[in-house]
């Protein structure tokens, strides 16, 4: 019959229940067994270890700080404490720590006690010529309109020539770069403001009427100098005419009045839009430093202030 190739490894043992069982039993011997070994490693760390570390139990729950060193001299340095939290606000400054001459070499340290000790008044222009003219307040030449100061209802001297003519020339110069600026709101009276503002107070109440339009006599558009330019929707900060003209009104003597970042100072929110005439000088110092007018002429921009929101 020829001969025949047998298997010399002979047939393939069945994996059984049994040995199954003691496999099962040695994995999770050994699962069991890498457990107790983290917890062990655990404990020590986080429960042994602090117990037998004085120092980890004193510090135990107290807030870090820095101290920053200003000079030589100990009554110079600062305690900073380092409150930094995920909305961005800066961290808490404390005055130096005073100590009572009869407790020489005690360690008390003593905070900001309370706000009449650290309430500065504004002093309004400070460093800077103000003076009032038939009801108008100049602060080193420059008409100041704002929630502060106001302007005479009768004052109308419509679109200020000067500034007329520089919007004219700035437009020019934007249409030779294949960009469009037109004025789509320029001088507006005393009754004017007061019908719009009105308007905003009904449908939207004070308080937002107060944000995104001025009470009659507070609105730079009664001056003449200022414009809103194309349209007042916010759609407009993100055209190339929006960042045209406010890298280049400087140039032409014209300020973004209400920027960005400046709402608290301003007392109104970004308006991409409106622009305000202020000279060649004043316009390229207040763009290159960054600031609004109120920081420019160190003056503020608050109803509470006003003298004629005030019945004074």
């Amino acid at each position: 019959m020829g001969n025949v190739k047998t298997s010399h490894n002979g047939p393939r043992k069945k994996y059984t229940k049994a040995q199954f069982h003691r496999d099962r039993m040695q994995a999770l011997g050994v699962i069991t067994g890498v457990a107790i070994a983290l917890v062990a490693v655990a404990s020590y760390f986080f429960i042994i270890r602090p117990l037998l570390d004085p120092k980890t139990e004193e510090t135990a729950g107290t807030p870090q700080t820095v101290t920053m060193q200003k000079g030589p001299a100990p009554s110079e340095a600062e305690s900073v404490a380092d409150t930094n939290d995920s909305s961005g606000q800066p961290a808490a400054v404390t005055e130096p720590a005073q100590t009572d001459p009869g407790l020489a070499g005690s360690p008390a340290e003593t905070s900001v006690t309370s706000a009449k000790e650290t309430e500065k008044t504004h002093k309004e222009a400070e460093g800077h010529k103000l003076e009032v003219k038939d009801g108008i307040t100049y602060v080193d030449g420059i008409m100041i309109v704002n929630k502060t100061y106001s302007l005479p209802p009768t004052y109308a001297p419509g679109l200020d020539p000067e500034a007329e003519e520089a919007f004219n020339k700035m437009a020019n110069d934007a249409w030779g770069q294949g960009l469009s600026l037109f004025i789509c709101s320029g001088f507006r009276s005393y009754r004017e403001q007061e019908m719009l503002y009105n308007g905003y107070a009904e449908q939207r109440g004070v308080e937002e009427a107060d944000r995104v339009s001025s009470r009659a006599g507070h609105s730079e558009h009664q001056s003449g100098l200022c414009m809103d330019i194309n349209t007042t929707d916010f759609s407009f900060a993100n055209t190339k005419e929006a960042v045209w003209l406010a890298n280049n009104c400087a140039d032409y003597g014209f300020i973004i009045r209400f920027p960005l970042g400046k709402e608290s100072i301003t007392g109104y929110t970004y308006e991409p839009w409106h622009i305000r005439y202020v000279g060649l000088k004043a316009a390229k110092e207040i763009y290159e430093q960054d600031i609004c007018l109120e920081e420019y002429l160190n003056v503020t921009s608050d109803y509470k202030n006003s003298k004629d929101q005030n019945g004074n």
